[in-house]
């Protein structure tokens, strides 16, 4: 049997410090929020088909990730070896990699919808150089990132199969008959994450070889998170989240949003888009702490993770129409309607 604590020793020095700008980069790729923004950014330009189910499909590949972490419970190779180095630090379980398994379902969707060669190739370098990213740093195994990418793809390839049946059938249903499955099925996916929290993480025991090892790392790389395998919050956050997205995209296939066509009008997409983001982000970041331990708390909570999406995939693009409507008409780029 292979030693996966060695092999992440020996990709380390194959690659050697000369490696880790370049890693860094490919790290970022699926890390610090990128892994709800870089979607929304693809949304912006590219688009409401192609962008929202990409969206759509890396959340659902998300929470997937998510709850098979917490079902399996494994740690990540830095917590139990000091075979290598580790040149970073993470939280968290570790089977699959989280970023492995995004960054694959995100290009493959991509890939299938476009229907680019060298989008296909392109795909293929940025999984490799994720996964192997991952690796490198020392937070996941060669096998948490195999895992990661086989679920990732296995998902996209899943969802890209049977979007368009499923989009025929739900289109058909009244407005009433959509809002009520949206909520039943975000009550479900946040009912599932409820349910692995309390039968399962509830009763992990934490070794205490794991917090010491991260803790002694953290001081090292100046990580300032605290170590958390998990939040008992996670499942009702995915819900709200699972319902704000889906609301969006009832508005989209009602075509109550508008499609922005222009180059300098998806541009300003992408600049109206960030500028909202950030800024909801930074509002609830000042309420949190004042609403927190109230009566407000968590209806402000599920509110917040709610309209995220919505702002994202609904009112970034009816802000920039809004403003475009004050300017001169660009002349539409010639995009392919898939």
């Amino acid at each position: 049997m292979w030693n996966e604590f060695e092999l992440i020793r020996q990709i380390q020095e194959l690659f050697g410090p000369g490696a880790k700008p370049v890693f860094w980069f490919c790290n970022l790729m699926w890390g610090l929020g990128l892994d709800t923004l870089l979607p929304a950014i693809i949304f912006w330009l590219g688009g409401r088909k192609i962008g929202y189910r990409v969206g759509l499909f890396t959340e659902i590949s998300g929470i997937t990730g998510g709850y098979t972490k917490y079902l399996i419970a494994e740690p990540r190779p830095f917590y139990v070896s000091d075979a290598f180095t580790p040149l970073k630090v993470s939280t968290g379980f570790g089977m699959p990699s989280g970023n492995a398994q995004g960054i694959a379902t995100l290009m493959v969707t991509i890939a299938l919808y476009a229907r680019r060669f060298w989008l296909w190739i392109l795909a293929a370098v940025l999984i490799l150089l994720v996964g192997l990213a991952r690796v490198y740093f020392g937070v996941h195994s060669p096998s948490q990132v195999l895992v990661g990418w086989a679920i990732g793809i296995a998902i996209a390839l899943l969802l890209f199969k049977i979007a368009d049946p499923f989009v025929r059938w739900f289109d058909g249903r009244s407005l009433g008959f959509q809002i009520c499955f949206n909520l039943f099925a975000a009550l479900v996916v946040g009912a599932i994450g409820i349910a692995i929290n309390h039968f399962v993480l509830q009763n992990f025991e934490t070794p205490d070889s794991w917090v010491e090892r991260y803790n002694e790392l953290a001081i090292e790389f100046d990580e300032e998170d605290p170590f958390s395998l998990f939040s008992p919050y996670d499942g009702y956050a995915i819900g709200a989240w699972m319902f704000g997205l889906g609301l969006a995209g009832i508005m989209l296939l009602r075509d109550w949003v508008p499609e922005i066509e222009s180059k300098s009008g998806r541009a300003l997409n992408v600049g109206m888009g960030l500028g909202l983001f950030y800024g909801f982000k930074w509002l609830a970041g000042f309420i949190f702490p004042v609403v927190r331990g109230t009566t407000l708390g968590w209806p402000w909570f599920l509110f917040y993770c709610a309209v995220l999406p919505m702002l994202i995939y609904t009112v970034t693009p009816w802000a920039t129409s809004r403003i475009l409507t004050f300017t001169p008409n660009d002349k539409p780029t010639d995009i392919e309607k898939q």
